[in-house]
């Protein structure tokens, strides 16, 4: 889910912007309709074996509004730091862009992302609109690619605090999804890893990866061996590339850092605030449940479904019965609404200011045309 987010945004995009625009918009619908299925089926399997109706039904009737109105206000910081950090790459990348032009591109990007397998649809289509700004394709790729280093820098941090404070107690309660977890962090952690090295030793890394698609390709795994080599080595140049910039602005990628750690607390302490509004009074601390998403987070990382279908919803559902256990709380309530405001909430804001965008576009093409 998170590694395919830079390789997508290197390659493709550099072979022309509007066919590479107009086959992504193809993919997309095809994995909007996968990810409405997969979903569809998840939720009715859980609420098949958990749901009462008139349970569930109640539990609305007694959710707390102050909380639930923190939960808005969480999502909004997240949507909002997200934005933040491109803007606070971009400005010295590249040069100060407006900051409304940011949070917009920002939203764009978990749009796309949320709509794809392994989130590859939000990294390209964010360059696509940093172009439409005319900011040069290389800057913007490179900016996405430091954007992304960052991310999984803060990702692996925040795993490792939360293995450090929860780690024993979550591997008591849910050893499955513990092992899932440690996988996910490996992968991500290999990513970090991978990033280095193409600083340190970038004719290693690409000895090493042409030698792997060889061989996939000769196994048949790889289908175009040409194609995939070039798109690798245009990969890792963006990689060199973003790993060499953080070096040269060491103090301003710290600060990225810690915006890209505040951005991934609010995201995780949205579920701390979902669990209020619906346990007004309950045993777990933010730092808790914060540890918690953490976990659940990476362990659903490499779900190759959009979104994470499925995994996300059958991972919330086996860890929050083991929360409200107890409560009286029927975990499909706190599920679909969490599942509402990091997803389709997403869906229909993003859709907004995509057709939104789009109607400009035209609009200053059609003005253009006429003068």
């Amino acid at each position: 889910m998170i590694i395919g987010r830079a390789t997508c945004g290197a390659y493709g995009l550099r072979k022309g912007l509007l066919g590479g625009t107009m086959d992504k918009k193809k993919r997309t619908s095809l994995f909007r309709f996968i990810y409405i299925g997969a979903t569809i089926i998840a939720i009715v399997l859980i609420g098949v074996f958990l749901v009462d109706v008139n349970e569930m039904a109640t539990t609305f009737k007694q959710l707390n509004l102050t909380w639930l109105l923190a939960c808005i206000g969480c999502l909004l910081a997240y949507w909002l730091t997200d934005g933040i950090l491109l803007h606070d790459i971009t400005s010295y990348m590249y040069k100060t862009e407006p900051f409304l032009h940011s949070i917009k591109v920002g939203i764009i990007g978990l749009y796309y992302g949320a709509l794809t397998p392994f989130a590859t649809g939000g990294q390209p289509m964010q360059v696509v609109y940093m172009k439409r700004r005319d900011m040069p394709v290389g800057t913007a790729t490179c900016i996405v690619s430091v954007k992304f280093v960052v991310y999984e820098l803060s990702l692996c941090a925040l795993f490792i605090a939360a293995m450090a404070i929860y780690g024993p107690v979550f591997y008591e309660e849910h050893t499955a999804m513990f092992w899932f977890s440690l996988l996910g962090f490996a992968v991500n952690g290999a990513a970090v890893f991978f990033i280095i090295l193409t600083l340190v030793n970038k004719r290693l890394v690409v000895r090493v990866g042409s030698a792997f698609i060889r061989f996939f390709s000769k196994v048949k795994i790889i289908r175009n061996k040409e194609k995939t080599l070039e798109g690798f080595g245009k990969t890792i140049d963006d990689y060199h590339a973003a790993a060499e910039y953080i070096t040269h602005h060491k103090l301003r990628a710290v600060g990225s850092f810690l915006i890209s750690v505040i951005n991934l607390l609010f995201f995780f302490g949205l579920q701390y605030f979902i669990y209020r509004a619906f346990v007004p009074v309950g045993d777990k601390s933010v730092i808790d449940i914060i540890a918690i998403q953490a976990f659940l987070y990476v362990a659903i990382s490499f779900a190759p479904t959009p979104g994470g279908a499925g995994a996300a919803e059958g991972g919330f559902a086996a860890i929050f019965a083991v929360i409200l256990a107890g409560t009286g709380i029927a975990v499909f309530a706190p599920m679909l609404f969490w599942r509402f405001l990091t997803y389709y909430l997403m869906l229909i804001v993003g859709s907004v200011l995509v057709v939104a965008d789009e109607v400009g576009t035209m609009r200053r093409l059609k003005r253009s045309q006429g003068t």
